[in-house]
């Protein structure tokens, strides 16, 4: 029964007493809870205003009707300094690292990433910084979330890269590897780090990436895909590159032509990921008024276009303009609670 309920109800019958504490947080029911989770997937809504980061959530359709709509319940909200941006991470396991940018850098650079291992069941943090200006990251850190002593500890790797956003929006961990943009002296490469072994290695992207593009990665039914972004306006299709043999660096390069109503469709839309049942969801980058936005389910077997409206969302100063992260198939895990 307990694992039919939400995160936010067992968190509260743990404090029943302390033998239900101790029944809810047996690892043989965490595990039971986080099963159901994966059966009932989520779509997340996070909204960075004012020193808040608001949280949104609701049930992920499956084969949505077009200009459907659904409403978004409150999730929960997180403050921080107001002289600190906040930005999340992708959820991973129901985990999501939030990090604190601050407005005014120093010259040194920090990128951290989360990361999970299914084998040994463990989420690790990798933090990498530089203290040069020409942003080559020198110095490589791991932590393990699960130690009693959480210590950052040094990783070995053989190679210099430089990563930025110019590049990439962000990394992805798709089965214990974590992916990210980088660059390798004049190539653009994909960075794997494995968590499990804490080695890094590469792969070529040259044949994916262009001159002057930017690319999103997204989880492609459990390989590691990638959406280009080229900033062509009359450029009316978007491609997709699925990695098809990491050890080869072998891509696969998927086309899809967009007819001028479909090119309107996904106008200044970034791709969130591909849903377990097969479909591309595309969320726009900002939106006004914050009362609702619209996602496009892209349903590759059948080739159609589906639009969604999220209705729900009560942040003051409606007329503001504020930014929208959407994130796919997101399961509570009550683990960490």
């Amino acid at each position: 029964i307990f694992s039919l309920v939400t995160g936010k109800s067992v968190a509260r019958f743990r404090c029943v007493s302390k033998h239900w504490a101790s029944v809810l947080r047996r690892s043989d029911f965490t595990e039971l809870f986080w099963t159901k989770s994966l059966t009932r997937p989520r779509l997340l809504f996070t909204i960075n205003f004012k020193g808040k980061l608001f949280f949104y959530s609701v049930p992920q359709p499956h084969n949505p009707d077009d200009n459907s709509s659904l409403v978004a319940t409150p999730y929960q909200t997180c403050s921080f300094p107001k002289r600190l941006l906040a930005s999340i991470s992708k959820p991973l396991c129901g985990l999501a690292l939030l990090m604190d940018e601050p407005v005014i850098r120093n010259p040194a650079t920090e990128m951290f990433c989360l990361g999970y291992d299914p084998v040994g069941k463990q989420f690790k943090v990798l933090c990498m910084t530089s203290s040069s200006f020409d942003e080559i990251l020198t110095t490589h850190l791991v932590l393990t979330l699960e130690s009693r002593k959480p210590l950052w500890r040094k990783v070995e790797r053989k190679f210099l890269f430089v990563t930025n956003r110019r590049i990439s929006y962000g990394s992805i961990c798709i089965n214990g590897v974590l992916y990210f943009g980088a660059e390798f002296g004049k190539s653009t490469v994909m960075v794997c780090f494995d968590v499990r072994s804490e080695k890094f290695r590469f792969i070529n992207t040259d044949e994916v990436m262009e001159q002057d593009s930017r690319f999103e990665l997204f989880n492609y039914e459990g390989k590691l895909g990638i959406h280009r972004n080229s900033y062509n306006r009359y450029e009316n299709r978007f491609v997709l590159w699925v990695l098809e043999d990491a050890g080869n660096h072998k891509w696969f390069k998927h086309v899809l032509e967009l007819s001028p109503y479909e090119e309107k469709m996904v106008e200044n839309t970034k791709i969130c990921g591909m849903t377990g049942t097969g479909e591309i969801v595309f969320a726009s980058y900002s939106h006004l008024p914050i009362s609702w936005c619209r996602l496009v389910f892209y349903n590759m077997e059948r080739n159609t276009f589906t639009r969604v409206k999220i209705e729900g969302f009560e942040v003051e100063e409606p007329r503001v303009k504020k930014y929208i992260d959407t994130f796919i198939d997101y399961a509570e895990n009550v683990e960490f609670m």
